[in-house]
């Protein structure tokens, strides 16, 4: 990746900003928001309707307002399961949504570089270089599998495990092959800093190793949570306040300010 992380800039200020949380919540409250661009702000706007007509719930554009937003998707991926033609255009709304709450929360600005291609659409940080590109994420958050019982599975890998052990010393050749044709149908503990890449999240390749390492202390999530719109939320947040911390170890302000040049 290439670009510039803003480490040059505000290096004479110097004050620290406490938490991405409390950064978060002052910005919101004294600095006025710019608009979307209209084709964001439309999606975000029929995400608002869809919730409300399934939920019974208005969505406001807070950060609390997530974990509503992923009990939709759940529902959401439900219902379209036989009509997946409708995903797109939920998927769309979700992510326009999801990136408005997040530019909002802490500043930023939307990239649309192909009007016809949303899923590329991005939302690009002004207080640390970090891109997030929301739509990619409800569109992968739509298309996850039907979650396991949460009551039987957890059985059934014991008794997976109890199984293999039984079988091990008696033919290790056999065992091996089982779990090979297992292994597909297991589900992956998703790693967050898979997706410190073009794929969700795009840093500037500086920072990513002390990213990794912080992300790397978090606890394993299923995938569906992974893909949740309130975990993408936190995530992002523990990314912010790591780069913050990472600027001001350097001596640096916090906030890098960056502009949308900053990111051509």
């Amino acid at each position: 990746m290439t670009g510039t992380n803003g480490k040059s800039n505000g290096k004479t200020n110097g004050h620290a900003i406490p938490s991405a949380t409390t950064q978060g919540a002052n910005e919101r409250s004294n600095t006025p928001i710019k608009p979307p661009p209209r084709a964001v702000q439309d999606l975000a706007d029929s995400c608002v309707r869809f919730v409300e007509r399934a939920l019974g719930f208005k969505l406001d554009f807070e950060p609390e307002t997530l974990p509503v937003l992923d009990h939709y998707i759940e529902k959401a991926r439900e219902d379209t399961r036989d009509r997946k033609e409708a995903r797109p255009l939920l998927a769309q709304a979700i992510g326009a949504y999801l990136g408005e709450v997040a530019r909002r929360q802490f500043q930023g600005f939307w990239r649309l570089e192909d009007e016809h291609d949303p899923r590329s659409w991005r939302v690009e940080l002004e207080p640390v270089y970090l891109i997030l590109r929301p739509i990619e994420l409800a569109t992968r958050a739509l298309d996850l599998p039907p979650t396991p019982p949460r009551d039987t599975s957890p059985i059934r890998e014991r008794k997976d495990e109890e199984d293999d052990e039984d079988d091990e010393d008696e033919n290790e050749g056999t065992e091996a092959a089982a779990e090979s044709e297992k292994a597909p149908e297991e589900a992956v503990v998703p790693d967050p800093t898979d997706d410190l890449g073009p794929a969700l999240l795009e840093l500037d390749e500086d920072d990513r190793a002390a990213v990794a390492e912080r992300l790397a202390l978090l606890p394993p999530v299923s995938d569906a949570e992974y893909h949740a719109p309130s975990t993408h939320l936190e995530v992002v947040e523990i990314i912010v306040e790591a780069l913050r911390a990472c600027r001001m170890a350097a001596g640096m302000e916090a906030d890098a300010h960056l502009e949308p040049d900053d990111y051509s």
